[in-house]
């Protein structure tokens, strides 16, 4: 035979047997052995520590949940593949999150990266990933500090990370028609931290106020603040003196608990009271005693919800009873997300064409249609580039049946296929 014959023989093997062959030769003849299939690693950044590890309890739930519906496998075009994810603490700072993620992509070689729990983790992930062009999905911060505060441009958006969540004109929205279903003199006292979500909040051109003030309620805005802060007092005064029955604002469970006991020190007694962030865990609400009736929380997902799990098949209410069982511990709202932060991560992983290429996982990212537990996400449908919304209905913390405290929700103004279950109320003190 020809040498140059042989040699494409040669070539015409290696290229039938693919990259992920190895050669040897016995006999003087070629045998192709083939390698194990791809482990798949997926990076997960989040606050176990700090004053957003409220926002991780569910984590250990979600995960072994996983496992169990897959096995420890998934298959993607025919073949099996193991998976592997690799947990990062981001300790509640941002750049502690960028820090991590940068070890992830560069040291722990993940083909996927993924983060939640407000602006302060999600941001500086997603802008870890795409510096260095690795396919992101994050959740659970509002789409505005997600889209902006990453000076995202609505025309061209971003080209490896994906967010879905709430809005905040969703948020919005949705509040102004609450509120106007109760008896207030619609004196609204704004307690917005100089943080993602409180700077985004109190815009004056696309945040809270202007449409506050456009449906005929004044903002009473004392300026953005750090935290943790010792006191809120000058806040509290400045709402006391003019005369505020509606608070609003968002910072993290000790920052109102700070907050509420300064208020009742000082005999400030809004009739509603609503707070992103803090208001969301029984963890945060049951300390407060019969001081948290009444209050009032955004709900992005609840036991209520009327969804399904494209992963594997529990409704919203199975999906909290399991977690209620395995845990001995109260359902809350991040349950869900962190349930369909995989269910989508897993959708991706399972239309991706080629796993050796972060380009081809982007691509599967950018053609989500799922149907999750929280919703319907898709990634085309903004509305910001890059970014899904999910629904949203508000609720308030009223005494319990199964715990001292439960969640009713009572306005589905911006979301009418999640049912109430009670009307709204202004808050009574004893």
């Amino acid at each position: 035979m020809p040498k140059d014959t042989n040699h494409l023989n040669r070539r015409s093997v290696l290229k039938a047997a693919g990259a992920g062959a190895a050669f040897a030769t016995v006999g003087g003849l070629p045998r192709v052995a083939f390698a194990a299939p791809k482990t798949i690693k997926i990076g997960l950044v989040m606050p176990a520590t700090g004053p957003l590890a409220f926002f991780t309890e569910h984590v250990p739930f979600t995960l072994d949940q996983i496992k169990k519906t897959l096995g420890g496998k998934i298959k993607v075009n025919g073949t099996e593949h193991s998976y592997e994810i690799v947990v990062k603490d981001s300790q509640s700072s941002p750049n502690r999150a960028a820090e991590v993620t940068q070890e992830l992509i560069l040291k722990d070689k993940v083909d996927l990266v993924a983060a939640f729990a407000t602006p302060e983790t999600v941001n500086p992930v997603s802008d870890q990933c795409e510096a260095n062009g690795i396919p992101c999905i994050t959740n659970d911060a509002p789409l505005e500090p997600y889209f902006f505060g990453r000076k995202g441009d609505p025309k061209k958006g971003f080209e490896w990370t994906y967010h879905f969540f709430f809005a905040g004109q969703q948020l919005i929205e949705s509040l102004v028609p609450y509120f106007k279903r109760l008896d207030t003199n619609k004196k609204v006292g704004a307690l917005w931290p100089n943080d993602g979500d409180g700077i985004a909040q109190s815009d004056k051109e696309h945040g809270n106020p202007p449409f506050l003030i456009k449906n005929g309620f004044s903002v009473i805005d004392p300026g953005r603040f750090d935290m943790p802060a010792s006191n809120y007092n000058s806040q509290i005064a400045a709402f006391k003196s003019a005369g505020v029955e509606i608070v609003t604002g968002v910072v993290p469970p000790p920052e109102f608990t700070t907050f509420w006991n300064g208020a009742a020190q000082q005999g400030f007694q809004p009739k509603v009271v609503y707070m992103g962030k803090a208001l969301e865990f029984p963890p945060a609400i049951t300390p407060l005693g019969d001081r948290a009736l009444g209050l009032t929380t955004e709900v992005w997902w609840s036991k209520f919800h009327p969804y399904v799990s494209g992963l594997n098949g529990q409704s919203s209410l199975q999906l909290a009873d399991e977690y209620e069982k395995v845990s001995n511990r109260q359902w809350s709202l991040p349950l869900g997300f962190r349930h369909a932060l995989f269910e989508v991560i897993f959708d991706v992983l399972k239309r991706t064409q080629n796993l050796d290429k972060p380009e081809s996982i982007r691509d599967a990212i950018k053609t989500t249609d799922y149907k999750s537990i929280v919703g319907p996400i898709n990634f085309n449908k903004g509305p910001f580039p890059n970014c899904a919304l999910t629904p949203l209905v508000i609720g308030q913390w009223e005494k319990g049946k199964k715990y001292p405290y439960e969640m009713v929700i009572v306005d589905n103004s911006t979301a009418k296929d999640v049912p109430v279950g009670g009307d709204p109320r202004v808050i009574k003190y004893s």
